[in-house]
């Protein structure tokens, strides 16, 4: 094998008439190790070492651009930091590696980039930059870290990029309960009067402990237009404005730019059009299996899925370590429908089980709770009307987490291979939503002119929950659940929504209880009633005699 050196001086070539101007040096090869820097540039102190070549097709973003410009202007003279925040996918890294590259515009600016997801990268992506400053990688890690950090400082002019600071407690901010992680890392934060700092984070925390509360930006979902034209950039083919094959897909991906991008470059490589991906990603037994497909991307890190069913497992290990009632939260309202969830739901959801309990958890335990998946972005606040705050679950997230414990039971189930019928256990799918279909047995109350507005809020939830009755084994309760649900459209007269739940429970009951049981044929009767108030006359006379027969 080629020493490093070697490795590197066979991959040096000059580049005129380039963006940074003539024979600027540049050091290609493995996406993992790539720098580029200036040694030929008037100053030769500059140093560049950016991980990934510049992404030429990326969409603007205007209001984050924009943001991210005034907080850190590239003619500023004194320190600045900021920090880029958001859900996973959301495109902080390419938004970041996009200001480092106009950054380097500036030829008396060096660039330094660090993966900041664990000690471990902070301190691999250092012994790079030694590298590059000639500094001995084999010093002791404290000392390489100080070389480093007091080189980096003494540049005439600097930026500093820490990508991925997802795990906080490496910089030394503790988590509730927790005492500070004693580790050094950010001492050696430069932080010189010449330079600029620039975050990214899955955890909103990271403003107001690293960066000050103002200087945080969060990275959101692309607009419409901006959705738009990333697909026609990763499918390489254009699409017209008005196409609604288009827009409906990226409504269906949640304007989520890494699941636009992985739809894109699937459509491009397979010649899928538009409307057929949509198709296949509208299908229940074919959607995982389509959002599971990843595509290799050179301004993305190497051996990193870029899944969108993968890339928030590392997010959701990390509440589990953190926050158990968090991680449980997540787990059991994965089985709710995925918006306007009441936080009465959230707190049933933080108990240990589905069982009535003796003591509720303190409010503040589950305050804390919503907070930190709200601060890693799966949770979000969707209305507060009478003073009541009702949440919304990130769609992709929610599927995210189903198909996580689905993965997890499977895995669990191999190895119980000598024991099937012991699932109790298990803390895969089939554990979180038989929990989630008890909350809604004792959420959802008996129909009442006092408790409609009550069973107005709920009945998503427990239709939600009723997508997953064979799953949980629970389809006797689930189809107990849609009685109660048939009762209450029953007193309202909403006869259309009635129809689909009656079907169901009878469904369920038939499969489970056989014709002649009574609460089959009580199920029967109440769709026959719902076919007679819809006007399908013979459809309930049918059944109605079908109901006297069996009685």
């Amino acid at each position: 094998m080629r020493s490093t050196m070697d490795h590197a001086a066979s991959e040096l070539r000059e580049v005129s008439s380039n963006r940074f101007g003539d024979h600027t040096t540049i050091h290609q090869g493995n996406i993992s190790a790539v720098h580029y820097h200036l040694p030929r540039q008037p100053s030769p102190a500059v140093v560049r070492a950016i991980p990934y070549p510049r992404n030429e097709d990326i969409v603007d973003r205007p209001d984050v651009i924009d943001s991210l410009n005034k907080l850190l202007p590239s003619v500023d003279t004194e320190y600045s930091a900021a920090a880029l925040y958001g859900l996973g996918g959301s495109g902080k890294t390419q938004i970041a590696l996009d200001y480092a590259y106009r950054r380097c515009r500036d030829a008396s600016c060096s660039v330094f980039w660090v993966h900041a997801d664990s000690e471990a990268t902070f301190t691999h992506d250092f012994k790079k930059i030694a590298k590059l400053f000639g500094v001995d990688v084999n010093l002791e890690k404290e000392d390489l870290l100080g070389v480093v950090w007091r080189r980096i400082e003494s540049q005439d002019k600097w930026v500093f990029v820490l990508d991925n600071a997802d795990d906080l407690s490496i910089f030394g901010v503790a988590q509730k309960g927790k005492n500070s992680h004693m580790s050094k890392l950010l001492e050696h934060i430069p932080r010189a009067h010449t330079g600029t700092v620039l975050w990214t984070s899955r955890d909103e925390r990271i403003v107001g402990t690293l960066v000050s509360p103002r200087r945080g930006i969060r990275v959101g979902p692309m607009t419409p237009t901006e959705s738009t034209k990333l697909l026609q950039t990763a499918r390489n083919m254009e699409i017209h404005e008005d196409s609604n094959e288009a827009v409906a897909l990226a409504q269906e991906l949640q304007q989520l730019p890494l699941a636009i991008s992985q739809a894109g470059a699937y459509m491009r490589r397979t010649s899928t059009p538009i409307r057929m991906y949509l198709t296949m990603l509208r299908r229940g037994k074919q959607r995982w299996k389509i959002l599971k497909e990843t595509e290799t991307d050179r301004h993305r890190r190497p051996l990193v899925s870029n899944s969108i069913l993968e890339t928030w497992a590392i997010s959701m290990e990390r509440i589990q370590q953190e926050s158990p009632m968090a991680y449980r939260m997540l787990n059991v309202i994965a089985y709710l429908d995925y918006r306007n969830i009441p936080v009465e739901l959230l707190t049933a959801a933080a108990q240990d089980d589905g069982e009535d309990q003796e003591g509720e958890p303190m409010d503040l335990d589950v305050m804390h709770a919503i907070t930190r998946l709200k601060e890693f972005s799966f949770l979000s606040i969707a209305d507060t009307r009478n003073d009541k705050q009702r949440y919304e679950m990130h769609k992709l997230v929610q599927e995210a987490t189903q198909y996580k414990l689905s993965m997890d039971l499977m895995s669990e189930r191999d190895t119980q291979k000598n024991d099937h019928n012991d699932y109790n256990s298990m803390r895969g799918e089939l554990y979180y939503c038989r929990i989630a279909i008890q909350i809604m047995l004792r959420a959802f109350p008996i129909s009442e002119r006092e408790t409609w507005e009550q069973c107005d809020e709920y009945l998503v939830h427990v239709i939600g929950v009723g997508e997953w009755a064979e799953t949980g084994g629970k389809q006797i309760e689930v189809a107990e659940l849609f009685s109660r649900v048939s009762k209450f459209l029953y007193d309202r007269g909403r006869w259309r929504e009635k129809e689909p739940v009656d079907k169901k429970a009878l469904a369920l009951r038939r499969e489970m209880l056989g014709e002649k049981h009574p609460d089959t044929i009580r199920s029967m009767a109440d769709l026959a009633t719902t076919y007679h108030e819809q006007g399908h006359y013979s459809k309930a006379e049918s059944m109605d005699l079908d109901v006297l027969e069996l009685r």
